[in-house]
């Protein structure tokens, strides 16, 4: 049997692509790419320019289905009715695949036909053929919490995968150590989610393959995450997860794949970032600059952290016993208040203040509710002395603040605007508390012990900007204005789904209402900060802490480090948000980095780098990164290049940094 059908023609603009059927397979055929589906186990294959890109068949882990509680996976291929044919919408054409009647593995009605019915499209798109999937699930009386499709590249045919994580991970097939981007210890049970940093930087992974290159772009990635594994020796899967909203389905899920017949993991980036651009995902620190000048003022200074106190409760993991000087530290406000005036003796202008452990009980202790600050500390006439002397010296001072953690001591804690799990059963899964090994339930309430303020659950999203205003209330009546916030964890960990029935929430939901806080500080403060800073933080935020790589480049043996650490973040975001890394680490330099300055043992570590650093931050910190190469086949030298024609060459070997033409 042989189906054909032709849509467009040589005279419009819809390119001319054919959909046919033979033999078991269906072929859409553009003019650059080939999509070729297989009826038997939905296989699919893309023929892109001189290479082929293989995705897996379908498996037994394709989608997670509750019924009646009753909780098992089912494998795509084999529902009982699928019907395929060819699809378009007049931009992008294709087949639509269209799957029902799958049978009940649940104790229940074991072998009954489900009612579920699955709608998957696949289709090329524009000029570059990009081929864009979709997935949509009708559940019917069922709740389907994940669906897996379309299934990961064939691992076993690329050389490289790039993954998103921290700064940007290049994974070779055959590395001969196992690696994960999230699981960092025995203990660690976290599962990969959308937005948080160490999986989701960016929306986006890729593929290398020869002189070719594939980038898989997710449109819809707030319920989005990925399957993914890689033994010692390889090879790499990866692919896209799509995860329930509140347990179920919800709405339809989209990617898009772009495939490049000559590129390497900075055109991807670089594909990426005009994604972003165009969808509106990026902001340019010069347009911010615009809005609120004293955002320049992170182009090219120092970032100083200045802690006031740290009082950790015996209840937390990280209280020392054996040494009580570990668990609490003061410095007043008028200690703090000398060392700044020391500072600018010293020659040091223009400095980004951020204060932490300004908090009546100390760093990390009963969030939200954070005041009045430290009696032993100065109290608030303390404080407003820091500030007043902040500007006298002409240093923007910002907060370290936490709207997250809502520790059980706190004035406030009341577990119904805690978040809720979805059910009293099943092992926590809020990250951080999945991390530690440390974390547990009280019914639907998570809870974890790691930070200093000790037994802590998670605040709803929608209950923070209102303790956010409260506190900035209070402090303006004190006649305390700080030029900015950073608002810890928001751009680090993912966001929050709470299933308590009085007010649910969804991950969407959550990232609404922190860029709410993120609004308000932009507007009655200044600057605005996060924690590392996945990319939806991006219009919002004015910089963030640095985002941990645990790459090769800075062991004399390539094989130490779990992978290897390539500027994604940098090549896509350099000149919309400030990123900072310590003078130490020369990533700092090749990157393009401000410099955070340590002031904890009373002298300044490293003063000539941190000049050095800040020097070349103000020449190409509001410039885009256009390039990233490594000089040698062992990734011991690497060098990044600016747009204004700045290189920086690092050799690991020697640990000498190379800038040209020189500062």
């Amino acid at each position: 049997m042989l189906v054909a059908v032709f849509i467009g023609n040589a005279n419009a603009q819809i390119p001319r692509i054919s959909v046919s059927h033979a033999n078991g397979q269906w072929t859409v055929t553009g003019k650059k790419n080939i999509i070729i589906l297989n009826d038997s186990d939905l296989s699919v294959a893309v023929h892109a320019g001189p290479v082929t890109w293989k995705m897996l068949p379908s498996s037994d882990h394709d989608m997670r289905v509750d019924v009646a509680g009753d909780e098992f996976y089912v494998r795509l291929a084999d529902a009982q009715k699928i019907d395929i044919e060819p699809y378009t919408t007049g931009f992008k054409t294709g087949l639509r695949i269209i799957l029902g009647d799958f049978r009940d593995k649940g104790i229940l009605a074991r072998g009954s036909l489900l009612n579920t019915r699955v709608v998957l499209t696949m289709c090329l798109e524009g000029k570059d053929e990009d081929l864009v999937a979709e997935s949509m699930v009708n559940e019917n009386g069922t709740a389907v919490k994940e669906l897996n499709w379309p299934k990961p590249i064939d691992g076993r045919e690329a050389d490289y995968t790039i993954i998103s994580s921290d700064n940007g991970t290049l994974l070779p097939r055959s590395w001969s150590r196992p690696y994960h981007p999230i699981h960092h210890a025995a203990t660690d049970h976290s599962v990969i989610q959308s937005h948080l940093i160490e999986t989701w930087a960016m929306s986006w992974w890729g593929f290398e393959k020869g002189d070719s290159a594939m980038i898989v772009i997710v449109e819809t990635p707030n319920d989005a995450s990925y399957t993914f594994s890689h033994p010692a020796g390889g090879p790499t899967y990866m692919g896209p997860s799509w995860l329930a909203q509140l347990g179920h389905f919800g709405y339809l899920r989209s990617l898009r794949m772009r495939f490049l017949p000559k590129g390497n993991y900075v055109d991807l980036a670089k594909q990426y970032r005009r994604y972003v651009i165009d969808s509106g995902l990026y902001a340019s620190l010069k347009d911010k600059i615009a809005q609120r000048p004293i955002v320049a003022n992170l182009i090219g200074h120092p970032m100083l952290r200045l802690r006031v106190l740290k009082n950790v409760r015996p209840d937390s993991t990280e209280y020392d016993p054996k040494i009580p000087s570990k668990n609490y530290q003061l410095t007043a406000f008028a200690e703090n208040i000398q060392q700044l005036r020391k500072l600018r003796s010293q020659g040091w202008e223009g400095l980004n203040v951020i204060l932490s452990g300004w908090l009546h009980e100390g760093y990390d202790r009963q969030t939200p509710d954070a005041l009045p600050p430290s009696e032993k500390a100065g109290g608030w006439a303390g404080m407003r002395a820091f500030f007043d002397a902040c500007r006298q010296l002409d240093y923007t001072c910002s907060l370290h603040d936490q709207y997250r953690d809502y520790y059980t001591d706190a004035p406030s804690w009341n577990p119904d605007f805690a978040v809720h799990e979805e059910d009293t059963t099943s092992r926590p899964d809020t990250f951080p508390g999945t991390r530690f090994g440390k974390d547990w339930k009280e019914g639907y309430v998570p809870f974890m012990n790691h930070w200093d303020g000790g037994t802590q659950s998670y605040l709803n999203s929608r209950f923070m900007l209102g303790f956010l205003v409260k506190n900035y209330d209070l402090l303006f009546e004190h006649g305390i204005h700080p030029h900015g916030s950073y608002l810890d964890v928001f751009g680090y960990v993912p966001p929050d789904q709470d299933f308590n029935p009085n007010h649910p929430n969804t991950r969407t939901e959550s990232m609404n209402y922190r860029v709410a806080l993120f609004e308000w500080v932009k507007h009655n403060l200044g600057i605005v900060g996060t924690e590392a800073g996945s990319d939806w933080v991006i219009p919002y935020v004015d910089y963030t802490t640095p985002r941990a790589n645990r790459g090769v480049n800075r062991g004399a043996n390539p094989t130490e480090g779990d992978a290897i650490q390539v500027p994604l973040y940098s090549l896509v975001y350099h000149d919309a948000v400030v990123s900072q890394s310590s003078p130490e680490d020369l990533h700092g330099f090749l990157y393009g980095d401000a410099p955070l300055m340590n002031t904890r043992t009373g002298a300044i570590a490293n003063p000539e780098q941190i000049r050095r650093m800040a020097a070349l931050h103000k020449r190409v910190g509001l410039l885009e990164m256009t390039n990233h190469e490594f000089l040698d086949g062992n990734y011991r030298k690497e060098r990044t290049t600016f747009a204004d024609g700045t290189t920086v060459t690092v050799d690991w070997n020697t640990n000498i940094v190379t800038i040209n033409p020189p500062l």
